[in-house]
């Protein structure tokens, strides 16, 4: 009977504090497909390839302080499950990383931080202010067919998943989000490198159940500095690295059935061009929906007024709350006169079937 007692008590005091703090989140998904892209201006056609598109795992919580105040963080991997060589189709590296196959497992969001009644405070790795409202308005978001990639109907450099103090997601940050003030909140952010010149971004936005209004800025150095071949991302007296700018302004509007949304940059300065994004959805019913996204980039770092223009098409069922598989057509057509990373002239198109698995 003693013993019993004393195995009682010994489990008693080991499960204790496990109830005392909050078990963390395991989180992530699967996401896989079968693309083939048509490349008129190379003259010739890209065989079949599977991608693994932004498969990512990770884990986040929260410990309650007391008085309305947390103690959050979260750490987040992107996975790439096929072959490390494998890459998703896309014609443009230009303006950003290559769509994926680094290998193996790249970080992704990373950090901790409080929230409470006067806001959020996080530091760590963390997408900008400027890369979070983009993925907002793009119903395509991490697909093959995505506005930052083979569209290129938005900034790729400011919205991508790649790590840096001058990327979408951005490195060696401290980033502060005011609270629900009626709808409306402003998020800022600021590295802290060592650079001579860091990366400052704030964005305002206003939204309701049907509304969502942005405007984003952002200031930071136009390219990473390298020391003996790797990539170090300061600025110092030494390099030939210089600090410019980008802003936008979108919104979208969502009713039950029916999706639109639009996004104008301005980030010639940043990138070498301007952008022009839209999309729209309709849901047939809870399971089934139709999606379409166009824009245009317009090249200003050239002689001539060089634009690409793309589009695309999606058909998407959801086949759980956590589960979906789509099926998308994109084309994109560039003018003569782009830089070197659009190539000169023709038409790219891809076709894509995807299945995504979210736990």
């Amino acid at each position: 009977m003693k013993k019993s007692i004393l195995v009682i008590a010994l489990t008693a005091a080991l499960v204790a504090p496990a109830v005392a703090i909050a078990a963390p989140n395991v989180y992530g998904n699967v996401h896989l497909s079968l693309n083939q892209a048509d490349n008129d201006v190379s003259g010739a056609d890209n065989n079949s390839t599977l991608s693994s598109n932004y498969s990512a795992i990770g884990v986040k919580g929260s410990k309650d302080l007391g008085a309305g105040t947390k103690v959050i963080y979260k750490v987040e991997f992107q996975v790439n499950i096929l072959d490390p060589a494998t890459t998703a189709p896309s014609s443009d590296a230009t303006d950003g990383a290559p769509r994926e196959g680094q290998g193996g497992i790249e970080g992704r969001d990373q950090f901790a931080g409080i929230k409470g009644g006067i806001g959020i405070f996080k530091v760590g790795t963390m997408s900008t202010n400027y890369k979070q409202t983009g993925e907002k308005v793009d119903p395509l978001y991490r697909t093959p067919l995505e506005a930052r990639g083979f569209l290129k109907t938005q900034s790729a450099v400011l919205h991508d998943w790649q790590r840096g103090i001058n990327r979408g997601r951005q490195t060696n940050t401290l980033q502060y989000v005011t609270p629900d003030m009626s709808g409306l909140r402003i998020v800022a952010n600021t590295t802290f490198s060592g650079s001579n010149d860091e990366t400052n971004g704030i964005g305002m936005r206003w939204q309701n159940r049907e509304w969502l209004l942005y405007a984003d800025w952002i200031e930071g150095q136009t390219g990473d500095v390298t020391n003996n071949g790797q990539a170090v991302g300061k600025c110092d007296v030494a390099s030939n690295c210089s600090v410019e700018i980008a802003y936008k302004a979108g919104g979208s509007y969502q009713s039950k059935s029916f999706f639109v949304s639009l996004q104008y940059e301005v980030a010639d300065k940043r990138t070498g061009g301007n952008y022009l994004f839209g999309s729209t959805y309709y849901n047939f019913n809870r399971n089934n929906q139709i999606i379409l996204s166009l824009g245009q980039y317009s090249a200003k770092n050239t002689d001539v007024d060089a634009k690409s223009k793309g589009y695309a098409l999606a058909y998407n069922h959801k086949m759980s709350k956590l589960s979906n598989i789509y099926v998308g057509y994109g084309k994109k057509a560039s003018s003569k006169g782009l830089s070197s990373g659009l190539a000169n002239a023709g038409d790219e198109s891809m076709v894509t079937m995807g299945f995504r698995k979210k736990f």
